[in-house]
């Protein structure tokens, strides 16, 4: 798959083995490594050809997706040599994609990078658009920039080997993408994961299928400044989530979350027809329940709403669906009828099991 961008095409290209692309990546001019810890533990063998490489192992949390994680990154590619030829290779998750990515935006004012994405919400979504962004304090994603790889590496052996709960968080970008796609791509990856469950035969399908979607869409609008927006559907919800249950949620499953409340919002608002709802929260309540011990309220989420970088003047930029295939942004007032709203569906339809303590 080719991505057209602003700042130069980029490939998206699949490796049917670990091996033969850290062959590709030992190919590249003056590499320096930015890793997941977890994942040169487990694929050092695999990986081989890199270990003699320049690298900076790092943990993919929350607390170093941060401008101090990006520090030392960059103080480790300094010590290390690096200069104006240095191609920055990113390996993990999306964690490790935003804090590789504006380390290399900022080195030098900007030296290239490829990114090999490790989990499978990362190579279904995040590893094509260019964005990056890190926390600042409370506020997620505040700092950021776009900057487009020079390649994406994709190998979908990396997904054998993830946690259950983390393949299921993926699926929430997916089911995101396939409500903003069409009828048919939801019905397609509801009925692929009924039959055959989150790893069934159809997931590469599903990947491949979610990038295209999202292909369309930011090859339009590559700086959100308009149609890109939608793809911030369910994120609003999801992030105000994760920031009151302080990220104990998964982020796919705190997208998949936002989707459900969103609908619930567009049908009290009369924009989306209740079939539509029906159809998409059966679904997410039969997939993606999730006990959750931190508890969260209607007045806490619509509160951390308020801090989203899409809030302004006391109204946030919702994504709401209108239909299948028809998603777009609506200025909300963050007022009492948006905390009712949010109440409501926490009391009666919550795919969300919490236990209190």
């Amino acid at each position: 798959m080719r991505v057209a961008s602003a700042q130069g095409d980029y490939a998206v290209e699949p490796f049917a083995e670990i091996g033969t692309l850290a062959g590709a990546l030992a190919a590249l001019p003056h590499p320096f490594v930015v890793v997941d810890e977890r994942v040169w533990a487990r694929y050092a063998g695999a990986l081989a050809p890199l270990a003699a490489m320049r690298r900076h192992v790092m943990p993919a949390t929350e607390a170093e997706k941060t401008l101090h994680g990006v520090e030392r990154v960059l103080l480790a590619l300094q010590a290390a040599g690096g200069d104006k030829r240095t191609t920055v290779i990113a390996i993990g998750g999306g964690i490790i994609q935003d804090v590789a990515t504006l380390s290399a935006h900022l080195w030098y004012r900007g030296v290239p990078y490829v990114y090999v994405p490790t989990t499978l919400l990362a190579m279904a979504d995040s590893c094509i658009g260019a964005k990056c962004a890190v926390n600042l304090g409370a506020f997620k994603n505040q700092i950021g920039t776009f900057q487009s790889p020079r390649r994406v590496l994709v190998c979908e052996r990396f997904v054998e080997t993830l946690p259950a709960d983390d393949v299921r968080s993926a699926y929430g970008e997916i089911v995101k993408l396939a409500v903003i796609d069409s009828a048919a791509a939801f019905e397609r990856v509801r009925d692929d994961v009924d039959d055959g469950g989150f790893c069934g035969p159809a997931r590469s399908a599903h990947v491949w299928s979610s990038l295209e979607t999202k292909r369309r869409i930011i090859e339009i609008d590559e700086h959100e400044r308009g149609p890109r927006r939608i793809l911030n559907y369910g994120h609003t919800f999801g992030h105000a989530l994760e920031a009151v249950t302080k990220n104990e949620v998964p982020h796919g499953l705190a997208v998949a979350w936002g989707v459900d409340v969103a609908n619930f919002v567009a049908v009290r608002r009369g924009v989306l027809a209740a079939f539509v709802y029906d159809a998409v929260h059966a679904f997410l309540a039969r997939r993606f329940a999730h006990a959750l011990r931190a508890p969260y309220d209607a007045a806490a989420i619509v509160a951390a709403m308020s801090r989203d970088k899409k809030a302004s003047a006391g109204s946030v930029a919702l994504i709401l669906a209108h239909g299948f295939g028809d998603v777009r942004v609506v200025p909300i007032p963050l007022d009492a009828q948006l905390e009712a709203d949010v109440g409501r569906y926490i009391a009666s339809d919550d795919i969300f099991a919490r236990e209190r303590r």
